[in-house]
C-alpha cells in the first residue's frame, strides 16, 4: 500500500530498538521509514523557517531563516562551540532558554562512528545524541553541571581524539566492534587531575546501535541535494544517523528541514 503526503520537512526521528526505527516528519504527521522500501521525494519549491514561518529563498543551520539565525540563543555560534558559552557574561540572547538547555548537566562522552570521538550532549538526551551521530557504540566519560565546562572538558580530550563525525567513513563502516573500553581508560589516563571528580566511576554502560540496512549493500557516496535536482526516486537499503542510503547516493534530511516536499512510500 502507498502512502503519499506534503509538507514541511521537520526532521527525521529516529526510536531506540535493534535495529533502531525511523519515521520522517512533515509539519505534524509522521510517516514511518522501512528497508526495501520505494521512496519517492519532489521538491515543491517552497522553504519555511523552522522556527517562525517565514518563507524564503534560503535557510541556514538546517531550517533557520537569516533573522532567526541572528536572533536565537539556540542559532548562536556557542552552541557549536560549546566551549564560548557567555551565559556567565549576562549575554545570552534568551536567559530562560539558556537556563533549560546550558545551565544543565551534560554529559562528555566517547562514541564510535567514523572513528572513536569525543562529543557532548545534555544529560537525558544521550541516546537521541547518539543515534543522530550514527553511533554504533557510545560510553560517558563524564558528567559536568554545565555545557560550558562540558565544551572545555571535550576540548582538553580533542588534544588527542577526533571531535567530528567523517560521515563518509560513518555510512560504509562494516559494523566491527572497537574497544571503547581501553580508549576511555587511556582518555581519563591523560586528564589533569581537575576534571577527575566529574569522571564517572567504572563500570559504566557502554552502548550499542544496530541501524537497519540491507545485507550487504554498500552506499554510494553521492550526495543527493533537492537544490540540485526536483525529485528522488528509489528504494531504501538502508538508514543511517540523518542519511537516508538510496541505489543512486545519500540523501540527508537534516540538511533539508524546512523544505516542502510531496513524499510517496510504497
Amino acid at each position: 500500500m502507498a502512502v503519499k503526503t506534503n509538507g514541511f520537512i521537520q526532521g527525521l526521528e529516529a526510536q531506540f530498538d535493534q535495529p533502531i526505527r525511523y519515521r520522517i516528519q512533515l509539519d505534524s504527521e509522521y510517516l514511518p521509514l522501512e528497508i526495501g522500501r520505494q521512496l519517492d521525494v519532489q521538491f515543491l519549491q517552497e522553504k519555511a523557517c523552522i522556527h517562525c514561518g517565514r518563507r524564503v529563498r534560503k535557510l541556514y543551520q538546517n531550517g533557520y531563516c537569516f533573522p532567526c539565525v541572528q536572533a536565537l540563543a539556540e542559532c548562536d555560534l556557542c552552541i557549536v562551540k560549546p566551549h564560548e558559552c557567555h551565559f556567565h557574561e549576562g549575554t545570552c540572547r534568551d536567559e530562560a532558554w539558556g537556563r533549560e538547555h546550558c545551565m544543565t548537566p551534560h554529559y562528555v562522552y566517547l562514541a564510535f562512528s567514523s572513528d572513536v570521538k569525543v562529543g557532548l550532549t545534555r544529560r537525558g538526551r544521550e541516546l537521541v545524541r547518539w543515534m543522530e551521530q550514527g553511533a554504533q557504540q557510545a560510553m560517558i566519560i563524564a558528567e559536568v553541571p554545565t555545557r560550558k565546562l562540558a565544551g572545555e572538558l571535550e576540548m582538553e580530550i580533542a588534544r588527542n581524539l577526533p571531535d567530528k563525525t567523517n560521515w563518509r567513513k560513518m555510512l560504509t563502516h562494516d559494523g566491527s566492534p572497537m574497544d571503547l573500553k581501553s580508549a576511555r581508560q587511556q582518555v581519563i589516563a591523560a586528564l589533569p587531575e581537575q576534571w577527575l571528580t566529574f569522571v564517572f566511576a567504572d563500570p559504566t554502560v557502554e552502548h550499542h546501535f544496530l541501524f537497519p540496512r540491507e545485507a550487504g549493500f554498500t552506499p554510494e557516496l553521492k550526495s543527493l541535494s533537492l537544490d540540485k535536482r526536483t525529485s528522488l526516486a528509489g528504494v531504501i537499503r538502508g538508514i543511517k544517523g540523518q542519511y537516508l542510503l538510496l541505489d543512486d547516493g545519500v540523501f540527508n534530511l537534516r540538511k533539508h528541514t524546512g523544505y516542502r516536499v510531496q513524499i510517496s512510500i510504497s
